[in-house]
């Protein structure tokens, strides 16, 4: 629903007045003056400076309960000084007494007298405080998510009450009323308003939250509108329900500032030039020392890109010279320029002092593509940084960094591809195969190595990037160049925060891509944000919003990093299996894995299993020691290979069946899990390899089991099976697998 012409001239007058008498709030009567021009139910309200203002006719509108508020932008909690009072609508004359009475009694409180505008004579809304009837409904500017509709619990409780009870609900603007009824029906409080039936309250608070939600967006960076104002937080606490069923706006409070004293800028995502840094055509490394015995972040990545192969590789020393790199010898060009041939992208691993000198030299031979891999000099400010690289910055570079490691991107037969991590390969072993499906963008060079080490057996990661502080190339920049890519099924994220305007163009791009986008963010409490602002001076904003953002636009949210981790195996592992239901079933050789499975199922239902599968566990089950009539079946200890593996078949086989978990608790004597026994070609791992490969449903699988048990493991997970070593992690990662597959929220 958009503002109309007529109220936006409206809206547009009350903030032009406050802001000429020098104020960023609105007194109450101008919040119930927006509301009302934008379809909203207000009280009946009048604005008098003094009681001398006061007249016989301004009262005969109210009834025989008036409310009386004194109106002063620097007084807060005007209740508890005495500045609100509910009396009789008697004559002027009392009234005017009771206005008088109140200005005294408010002042008492202060040594430096206050500046109060007048009174506020309001119609008295008589309602029930039970919960329910009493809605807050506002909006806050967030520096990296623009506005964000705040609807909970209302009245002087509110801040108490989504404190310790029920957080507040955020969603993002602009959403119709359709949308709106939709959220209002997600929150509890629409089961009371249903069983008492009446729903027609959820409208009341739809058609509030949807009017609101178009305001508030209208007056923000988020719209492409241009208005003279821009929104910074509104409250009506509370909205309430009368007896009568209005649902009216009886207190509001809001800020707002002028657009050009708010600096905010959200950019659009731009994938400009961001190809050279996966694919580039020449590439130049900035700072390769010439000593082989010299241990060099330069010489590292120039070792990387020559172990790659690639031919079009130069490096740059301010000495000149020669230097040996693997078996081949490389001239070292004294700057950038001096390379015959252009080079597309540029690795500055020389000393950070000197990054500005580097951008303003470059003449002739300036590349698409920077990675700067240092931090910024030890002598300056961050902002400092960013304002004098903007001034040598050639114009269309694009820049990964500065602080970061830069970009992997694995070989393929239309790619030699790329690796800056400066870690050389016996530390750190990544390597990519026809299967590697997942990029990893991290605002944490440590994490890329931590990722990169714990997956370095399974070769899942397509791409590897490093993005540090984010002077240039954004979060949402590195997403929607890789989305549309057909190689790419999954994008994992690991972030510490979004540059002002960053959040809300991830959430408008995330929404409408259909691949699933797995995150892990930092700074979720206070100490967090505190170590994640002074790591990459990020900006780190409000968890809650944050998780409100995630929800609605799909992305899966991770709250611990190991379940981080097992989602990443998950969705990478299982990306070609089809999801055609909820409905799982197990196979464990532990009573205890069983029921701990039962009561990490979340959003799985266990299947019913059908009369032909029973039949076939029955005849499998000859020694008579197993149940077959649940869905999770325990096979006992002394089941061997074959015969797990045939009960195993026997579940996936069943079309009652959507997925599969497998536990294995591998020190029965009757399993080949040990080394030398488990590469048998019947053995229980060998096996699971081709069932895993044999049928479109996805299956985890868990081994609880210590060191001697890693060859056993290492069979299946080479064998691109999703292995975790407790039941609890790998059917809490099918859950969520199987959830985002089938459209649950998690």
């Amino acid at each position: 629903m958009n503002i109309s012409v007529e109220s936006m001239s409206i809206i547009n007058n009350i903030f032009d007045n406050a802001y000429e008498n020098g104020r960023k709030t609105l007194y109450e009567h101008e919040v119930y003056m927006i509301l009302k021009s934008i379809g909203l139910d207000v009280p009946k309200f009048v604005f008098v400076k003094n009681s001398d203002e006061l007249t016989e006719k301004m009262l005969e509108k109210f009834g025989r309960d008036i409310v009386v508020k004194i109106v002063s932008s620097d007084i807060s909690h005007k209740q508890k000084l005495g500045g609100v009072k509910v009396v009789k609508n008697h004559e002027t004359l009392y009234v005017g007494y009771v206005l008088d009475k109140m200005r005294k009694e408010v002042l008492s409180h202060f040594e430096q007298e206050p500046n109060i505008e007048g009174f506020l004579i309001v119609e008295f809304i008589p309602h029930t405080q039970s919960i329910g009837y009493e809605v807050l409904i506002g909006s806050k500017d967030d520096s990296s998510f623009g506005p964000v509709i705040t609807f909970t619990k209302g009245g002087d409780d509110a801040e108490f009450f989504a404190k310790y009870y029920d957080p507040a609900n955020l969603f993002l603007p602009p959403f119709r009323y359709n949308k709106a009824l939709e959220l209002v029906n997600d929150l509890n409080i629409c089961h009371k308003f249903k069983d008492i039936g009446h729903e027609e309250y959820l409208e009341l608070m739809a058609k509030a939250a949807s009017l609101i939600s178009s305001f508030a967006f209208h007056y923000s960076n988020a719209s492409k509108e241009k208005t003279k104002y821009i929104v910074k937080a509104l409250d009506i606490n509370p909205f309430v329900i009368t007896k009568d069923n209005r649902f009216i706006a009886v207190d509001g409070f809001a800020q707002f500032e002028k657009v050009e004293d708010n600096k905010e800028v959200m950019k659009e995502a731009n994938v400009r030039n961001i190809e050279p840094f996966f694919n580039p055509k020449g590439i130049a490394v900035i700072g390769v020392s010439a000593n082989p015995d010299k241990h060099s972040m330069g010489r590292e990545i120039a070792k990387l890109l020559h172990d790659l192969g690639r031919e079009d590789i130069y490096f740059v020393n301010i000495k000149g010279g020669k230097t040996v790199i693997g078996d081949k010898e490389y001239q070292l060009y004294k700057s950038i320029d001096e390379i015959p041939v252009e080079t597309e992208l540029a690795v500055y691993v020389a000393k950070a002092k000197y990054v500005f000198s580097f951008f303003e030299e470059m003449k002739t031979n300036i590349p698409k593509s920077v990675v700067l891999i240092p931090g910024i000099p030890s002598d300056m400010k961050y902002e400092q940084f960013k304002e004098n690289l903007s001034k040598v910055m050639p114009e269309d570079v694009r820049v990964i960094g500065p602080n970061c490691m830069g970009v992997f991107y694995g070989d393929d037969e239309n790619n030699p591809g790329v690796n800056t991590l400066f870690i050389d390969e016996e530390r750190l072993e990544l390597n990519t195969c026809e299967d590697s499906n997942t990029v990893f963008l991290t605002q944490s060079g440590g994490m890329a190595l931590t990722l990169i080490d714990k997956f370095s057996h399974l070769k899942i990661f397509k791409s590897v990037v490093s993005f540090g502080n984010k002077y240039d190339v954004k979060i949402v920049d590195l997403i929607k160049y890789f989305a549309p890519k057909e190689d790419i099924s999954n994008i994992a994220l690991y972030v510490e925060g979004f540059d002002q305007g960053e959040g809300r163009k991830f959430y408008e791009l995330a929404k409408d891509i259909d691949k699933p986008i797995i995150i892990y963010k930092s700074g979720k409490t206070d100490a967090g944000a505190k170590a994640a602002a002074s790591h990459t001076a990020a900006m780190t904003g409000d968890y809650d919003v944050f998780k409100a953002v995630c929800e609605q636009a799909g992305v899966i949210l991770i709250d611990d990093i190991k379940t981080y981790y097992d989602c990443i195996k998950a969705f990478s592992l299982l990306a070609d299996k089809k999801v055609k239901g909820r409905k799982v079933a197990g196979v464990v050789n532990a009573g205890f894995e069983a029921t701990i499975a039962a009561d990490e199922l979340g959003n799985l239902e266990l299947a019913t299993l059908s009369e032909e599968t029973n039949e076939k566990l029955k005849q499998l089950n000859y020694h008579g020691l197993i149940d077959t009539s649940s869905s999770i079946i325990d096979v006992t200890p002394m089941t061997e290979d074959v015969l797990y593996a045939k009960y195993i078949e026997a579940i996936i086989q069943d079309d009652a069946v959507d997925a599969m978990f497998v536990s294995i608790v591998p020190h029965a004597n009757d399993l080949r899990a040990l080394p030398n026994a488990c590469y048998d070609d019947d053995s229980l791992a060998n096996t699971l390899v081709r069932l895993v490969k044999k049928y479109n449903k996805p299956i985890t699988v868990s081994v609880n089991a210590g060191k001697f048990y890693r060859e056993f493991v290492s069979i299946m997970e080479e064998g691109k099976v999703a292995v975790y070593d407790d039941i609890r992690s790998s059917v809490k990662a099918l859950d969520t697998f199987v959830s985002y597959n089938t459209g649950i929220k998690k």
